[in-house]
Parts: C-alpha cells; structure tokens; sequence
C-alpha cells in the first residue's frame, strides 16, 4: 500500500466487520489500529457480544451488539436479554430479516423480533443498526419508515426502485463483492452518494484468497473515484463526512 494510501486510511471505516471470526483477529485488531480505522465489530447473538466485550481492547472498534436473523429459531429465548443489552451499546448490529427460510412461520418470527428491537432502539434513541435484509428488503424498508435512529442496510442486494422509495435516513454500507457484480455497481449507481458508507463483512467477503479485512474498503474508494471522476482522497473525504453524520 503506497504512501497516500496509509495517509487516507485514517478518514475511511467498516461498518460491518466480524473482528472476532477471523482466524488470525489478533493480527486483524493490531492492524485496524495501526492503520487508524474506525470499525463496527457486528455480533451474531446476545452470548457472542458479552464474549466480545471483555476483551475489547482497539479504541478505534465500536462493539455492535447483534441478533441474526438467520439464527432466530435458537436465539428467540434470548430476545428479552438481548433487549436488555441494547442499553449498553450505540451501535446494534446484525440484525434484521433474512427470507432465505421460506418457513411463513420463521419469517412472521423475525419481522416480530425486528419490530421489538426497532422499538427499543427507538426508546433508547441515538442508535445505529447494520441491518441484515437478504431477500427481504421489501419488509426491511417498509418497517424502517418513521425509525428515528440510523438505520444502515448492509450489503443491499435488492432492487433500484426500493432505493428509490427507502426514507431519507436510510444509509447504505458498499463491499467489495457488490463493486465487482453487475447487479451491485447497478444499485450503487441509483444511491445517494450522501448516503454511502463503507464496509467489509470480514471475514465473509474474500479478496482474492483470502477474506477482507477493514483496509479493503480502500477498493471501494477506488471504484466510487471512477465512477464520480474524481480522486481518492476527495472520495474519502466525503465518506467520512457520511460516517460522522451517520453515527452523531
């Protein structure tokens, strides 16, 4: 990574990044602190953020906590609990739908714990969620209407004309598997470049053989620069000036 990398690296952030799944984490955090970056370490489940929060050590990473929908069966008992925890942290995340099931019973499930959690979050105020949304981003959208905190769709892999109808608080998370598909680069192109943020879902997304990690988001600027006929630096610099609106 070249000289003008390493100096913008500390404007730019990941807004989804699994910390605590990477094989080698250790090396992940001592990088993400070496290079400055603000990260959103997302959760999976109530018992996965009380693991994480004890050792929490970067200044730079922001603890998410987070209940998947994919995992709803199991973590429903946990619902109440994980309420409860909501109190601790800014950040929430992952959460959201996710209609990959085609059980109705499971989705109604969701949509009903999404509900409380948007609820809740909306009693605590000042909240930001990187929401979950595959397949499902219809519901998502439609349920976010009136949420005051900030809510961020993660990978969004719906259609052009639910951008076009999502409210105006909605924010948009971009990886670099979205800039390499036809379908991704489609939808960013139809985005608010306002509302564009960053993000990895490390270690889930590979880059080349191996799985991204937060300086990758620098692949993302690199594409946005093309595509808006500008330099790096001057995309950075307006989303960083997204991610500090977005998080207050």
């Amino acid at each position: 990574m070249n000289r003008e990398w390493r100096e913008i690296l500390p404007m730019l952030h990941d807004t989804h990044c699994h910390v605590n799944l990477y094989p080698d984490q250790e090396t992940v955090r001592e990088q993400i602190a070496a290079d400055g970056m603000r990260v959103v370490h997302v959760t999976t489940s109530p018992a996965e953020f009380v693991d994480c929060r004890a050792s929490q050590t970067c200044d730079t990473i922001e603890l998410a906590a987070g209940l998947v929908p994919q995992d709803i069966l199991k973590l429903a008992p946990d619902v109440d609990m994980y309420l409860e925890l909501l109190e601790t942290c800014r950040f929430v995340g992952e959460v959201g739908l996710d209609y990959v099931t085609k059980d109705e019973q499971e989705r109604l499930l969701q949509r009903q714990v999404f509900e409380r959690i948007l609820g809740r979050c909306a009693d605590l105020g000042g909240r930001v969620l990187t929401i979950h949304s595959r397949r499902a981003t219809g519901d998502v959208i439609d349920m976010l209407r009136g949420f005051s905190g900030t809510p961020i769709l993660h990978w969004f892999s719906g259609a052009v004309q639910e951008i076009e109808s999502a409210p105006e608080n909605l924010y948009f998370s971009l990886n670099t598997a979205m800039v390499k598909s036809r379908h991704g680069r489609d939808l960013i192109e139809a985005m608010n470049p306002d509302r564009l943020l960053l993000e990895t879902d490390g270690p889930f997304v590979a880059v080349g053989d191996r799985p991204a990690v937060p300086r990758d988001v620098h692949r993302v600027v690199e594409f946005l620069a093309k595509q808006w006929a500008c330099g790096v630096g001057a995309v950075a610099a307006r989303l960083s000036s997204n991610f500090a609106r977005a998080i207050g």
